[in-house]
């Protein structure tokens, strides 16, 4: 004698009881959002590390044209023209400056103390907007973040001979 379900299966129309609950749905749509959350974050992220790099590498640029220079007006110059070299998109990465618009030419006027070395300071500053606000556990940072950078280094050229 057989059973019912077994003529069922040799007929081809068995079907196992299913959960008409939803659960899958739900962990789906759940974990679409949890992705949507870590791309726009880790777009936000990007965006502040490429930021930063660009600051720095433009910083370096800048003080190195500042620093083969033999006097502060040339200097000045020669770093505001490195600054304008480096384009940024303007609308999440702003233009690059020069704080204050100022160079720390230092070169002691040709007679620097014992173990002082003439040396240029530049500080550039760069701002970034995010395309989304960062929550943190109900912190909120706002979506523009400034980056400066410092670089010191020593006056390659100078119109001094120096001991």
């Amino acid at each position: 004698r057989k059973s019912t379900r077994t003529k069922q299966m040799r007929a081809g129309y068995y079907q196992p009881k299913r959960s008409r609950s939803g659960f899958s749905l739900i962990e789906v749509m759940i974990s679409g959002f949890l992705l949507v959350l870590l791309a726009v974050f880790a777009a936000d992220l990007c965006l502040l590390i490429f930021g930063c790099s660009v600051n720095d590498k433009c910083c370096r640029d800048v003080v190195r044209a500042a620093a083969q220079q033999p006097n502060a007006i040339k200097a000045l110059q020669f770093a505001q023209a490195s600054v304008k070299n480096h384009k940024t998109d303007g609308t999440f990465i702003s233009p690059i400056t020069l704080v204050g618009n100022t160079v720390n030419y230092n070169d002691f006027g040709g007679a620097p103390p014992v173990g002082q070395t003439p040396f240029v300071q530049v500080t550039t500053k760069v701002t970034v907007t995010l395309p989304a606000p960062i929550y943190f556990f109900g912190g909120t940072f706002t979506n523009q973040m400034d980056f400066t950078q410092t670089y010191t280094s020593p006056i390659v050229k100078t119109k001094y001979l120096l001991p």
